[in-house]
């Protein structure tokens, strides 16, 4: 949205609208002076404005039906209102009725220019905050996080019976496998989708600061805390609140923690007065919580709490049918990032791919194909763009296959097992492996049936 708007001045007397339009106009936004409240209520109601001004002046009923008819028109638009000088009573009704400002009469038309500009910015404000909420619901629905794999079908299936819940969650997987990523989903596919997503990285913080990250601090709790500050419990407010390696979170904190789940409450540092809050806690890690409990490094009684849904996320080598998928989702995304023409990988590279052990999961598979994009100069991927150390592991991989193997061992035998195996590789996806044997989708579907490979 540009700085001039559509404006909609409504006033019984004529002459106010008209001089109230006219500093508008000059002020480069397109305005509507309504020949009455009556008309005005009319315009309002279609939606057309970005910003009303009404003056309410003695029709005090008709004015307010006039703004009401501007908020249902229009959720974004913002009304501003005119009142009877001394008629305080009008102002405050009319704020509490969903008004952003208020004037009183006789407007000066520089003060009134500059509230309609101010009103302006909420609109785009508004708009663009709807625009990220929007984008941000797309991004992390569930057609958009990569995955066909039975155990990816699995997780998806399990996010969307949660989502609709508040119930705490516990997503467990190594490290690299997209626990923040299905944390938003939740998020991002609930009641809560509106207000914050805030995720915390619990590995590394000391027990002070995290308990003032979590919690807040009054002013003078500690050294250096100069001014009060809000927690993370409170600035997620009726959102959700993503504690990732919650393994790794202090004793002393975990009992905090678990007060705020039991009662719904916490406690800035420095004070004593508790603050009712409403979030939902998705809490993350790597760490096998069962053996810490046994370690006396994490509470049981916590875990329990934070243990009302799992979800497991497979390791990447267990979902070994995504990897084409995610090959080329990360190829598209950073040849369109870095401004390169690249289309696809050797066959050769996409086997070394397929049978890499992937340690780092899909974190490690993104890094690797955001490499290969960078320092290739070609519009294939090939071998020599495979980083160095994943050479060294892959080779067996790219070299061709030893003819003392296939030596005596009847054609039509060696085609089959390297279709068999093919398909193992890619889960059974048939189109990912006709791409990879370099033969066309119906060849494949032939020779599935000609082998007997169900």
């Amino acid at each position: 949205m540009d700085d001039h708007a559509n404006v909609l001045v409504a006033a019984e007397d004529s002459e106010t609208a008209q001089a109230a339009g006219r500093a508008l106009q000059e002020a480069g936004h397109a305005c509507t002076a309504a020949p009455g409240l009556d008309a005005g209520i009319e315009e309002a109601r279609s939606g057309r404005y970005d910003v009303v001004v009404v003056a309410l002046e003695a029709a005090g009923e008709r004015g307010f039906a006039v703004l009401a008819a501007a908020r249902n028109g229009n959720p974004d638009c913002q009304v501003i209102v005119i009142t009877p000088h001394g008629r305080a009573d009008e102002a405050v009704a009319a704020m509490r009725a969903g008004a952003l400002y208020y004037l009183e009469a006789p407007v000066n038309p520089a003060e009134l220019t500059m509230i309609v500009d101010r009103a302006v910015e909420r609109v785009a404000l508004t708009r663009d905050r709807a625009l990220m909420q929007s984008e941000l619901t797309r991004r992390y629905g569930f057609d958009n996080i990569i995955g066909s794999s039975r155990p990816m079908q699995k997780v998806f299936g399990r996010v969307a019976q949660v989502a609709r819940t508040n119930a705490t969650v516990l997503i467990q997987g190594d490290t690299g496998t997209g626990k923040e990523l299905i944390a938003r989903a939740i998020h991002y596919n609930s009641d809560r989708r509106h207000n914050r997503f805030v995720p915390l990285n619990c590995a590394g913080l000391v027990e002070t600061i995290l308990e003032s990250e979590l919690f807040g601090h009054e002013k003078g709790a500690f050294t250096g805390a100069v001014s009060a500050r809000v927690g993370l419990f409170e600035y997620a407010n009726h959102g959700t609140l993503f504690l990732d390696e919650i393994g790794d979170m202090p004793l002393a904190s975990q009992t905090k923690l678990l007060r705020v789940l039991e009662h719904g409450e916490i406690v800035r540092v420095g004070s004593n007065e508790p603050i009712r809050v409403d979030v939902r806690l998705v809490a993350a890690t790597n760490q096998n919580l069962h053996q810490s409990i046994a370690d006396g490094t994490f509470r049981r009684d916590l875990f329990y709490r934070l243990n009302v849904v799992t979800i497991r996320l497979p390791e990447l080598r267990e979902r070994q049918g995504d990897i084409p998928l995610l090959v080329d989702h990360y190829l598209r995304e950073f040849a369109r990032a870095y401004g390169k023409s690249i289309r696809t990988l050797k066959p050769s590279v996409r086997k070394a791919l397929y049978r890499y052990a992937w340690p780092g999961n899909v974190r490690e598979l993104r890094n690797c194909i955001e490499h290969m994009v960078v320092a290739t100069t070609d519009d294939i991927l090939g071998e020599d763009d495979l980083p160095d150390y994943m050479l060294e592991q892959a080779g067996a991989s790219l070299a061709e296959p030893s003819l003392a193997a296939l030596a005596g061992q009847p054609l039509e035998e060696v085609e089959k097992r390297h279709i068999a195996r093919t398909l193992e590789l890619v889960d059974g996806n048939r189109e990912k492996a006709a791409e990879l044997l370099g033969i066309g989708e119906r060849t494949l579907y032939r020779k599935i049936e000609k082998y007997g490979l169900r």
